[in-house]
């Protein structure tokens, strides 16, 4: 089972997935655009993953659609509240130093964040995994 925190922030849903724990799945394009379909998945607008490690956390940031985006301020503002919760950096100055200052001190700063927890089933994780297979094998 995958565990999935969905964020609402200034009326957008950010899906955070922590693809660093021991055996974690880290979803490509079509297991990306699975998970944020609002029909078949748990839908959001933006999906984060967690790639890092407690010394040196990192991101990656999806559309939709699966295709990565560049990290805006609210993507890290979004990941480091995921971080503080789960208690997976080592500290607040080892999460300011990966993101910056900034993104540190905008993560508490103002806005209402709601959070709710998803659980995914293995068998989600598998048609996820599928997804991706079908995709690699069309384009190669």
């Amino acid at each position: 089972m995958m565990m999935v925190m969905s964020y609402t922030v200034d009326g957008k849903e950010y899906l955070v997935l922590n693809a660093s724990a021991e055996g974690s799945f880290l979803p490509g394009m079509a297991g990306v655009r699975l998970l944020a379909d609002r029909h078949q998945g748990v839908g959001a607008d933006r999906v984060l993953v967690f790639t890092g490690t407690k010394a040196e956390p990192s991101l990656l940031v999806y559309t939709p659609e699966g295709e990565a985006a560049e990290a805006e301020p609210v993507d890290y503002k979004v990941l480091v509240r995921y971080l503080a919760e789960k208690h997976l950096a080592a500290s607040p100055a080892e999460i300011a130093h990966a993101f910056g200052d900034r993104a540190f001190v905008e993560a508490f700063e103002g806005g209402e964040v709601a959070r709710v927890e998803f659980r995914v089933t293995a068998s989600f994780v598998a048609r996820m995994r599928e997804a991706d297979e079908r995709a690699e094998r069309l384009v190669g």
